[in-house]
């Protein structure tokens, strides 16, 4: 039979019940207890109630109160081939009516990943947390700043790899750059292909660059000097084998 493991960390109890879940890792693989940090101590519970729903699994709970903090971290570094973790999330029903927190996911325990407000009553939503390269990803929670308790419930708690986001078309940057400054394009285009960019400034004059070739990776990279003297809107349009791309970029005096 499979139990329940609870993670007392900061002297706040973390609940972590160990559920029935088995992982592949050709698809999303379950988090149990062994993947996060903190000290374990005896069973707490194997269900958790978000609005009414309940949820059967592996359940973290963050008790906070008042101005209290809770936190709990997600070894990202046992998860390889894998890019992010999602789980349904809320403040669950043993909560006082009411109650809100507020939980932020911390890269390395430093760089925001996001943040996201629950409150009691509310159904559970579905978070998303990308590790962005980091080892390590920490849930932390702050208190409603008043007597109230609110558990924060991170229930099923799933690794996922998340798809690559697909490249603009066209990217310019910076979005400003002072004039002599340098900007660098990004097109997609065919690859093995040769394109051609003509930056049109606000005073008419034009500045071709090209044919320029495109790499195998389908991306078409430029870096241009800015024309002295120039200022305003200035227009981008790149040629290529596939189609015409456009954008501007703004010249500060």
């Amino acid at each position: 039979m499979r139990g329940a493991r609870s993670l007392v960390i900061g002297g706040v109890l973390a609940a972590v019940a160990v559920g029935p879940y088995s992982a592949s890792a050709a698809g999303p693989k379950a988090l149990d207890a062994s993947y996060f940090f903190g000290s374990c101590d005896s069973c707490i519970q194997k269900t958790a109630t978000i609005a009414g729903q309940s949820f059967r699994g592996t359940e973290i709970i963050l008790q906070v109160h008042g101005s209290y903090h809770a936190s709990i971290s997600v070894n990202a570094r046992k998860l390889p081939g894998y890019n992010a973790v999602t789980f349904l999330l809320g403040c669950n029903d043993q909560s006082d009516v009411g109650a809100h927190a507020v939980l932020q996911a911390l890269g390395d325990g430093q760089v925001s990943l996001g943040k996201y407000t629950v409150t009691q009553g509310q159904p559970a939503r579905q978070a998303i947390v990308p590790f962005k390269g980091h080892g390590s990803i920490s849930f932390v929670t702050q208190g409603p700043g008043n007597y109230q308790t609110c558990n924060v419930t991170l229930a099923n708690p799933l690794a996922i790899t998340l798809g690559a986001p697909t490249p603009a078309p066209l990217t310019v940057t910076p979005a400003s750059v002072a004039a002599g400054g340098q900007e660098t394009i990004s097109a997609a285009a065919p690859a093995g292909t040769q394109g051609t960019l003509v930056v049109t400034y606000a005073s008419g004059q034009q500045q071709v660059i090209g044919p320029v070739l495109v790499k195998s990776d389908g991306r078409l990279i430029a870096t241009f000097t800015v024309a002295q003297g120039a200022s305003g809107t200035a227009r981008v349009t790149v040629v290529t084998a596939a189609k015409v791309l456009e954008a501007t970029f703004v010249v500060t005096a």
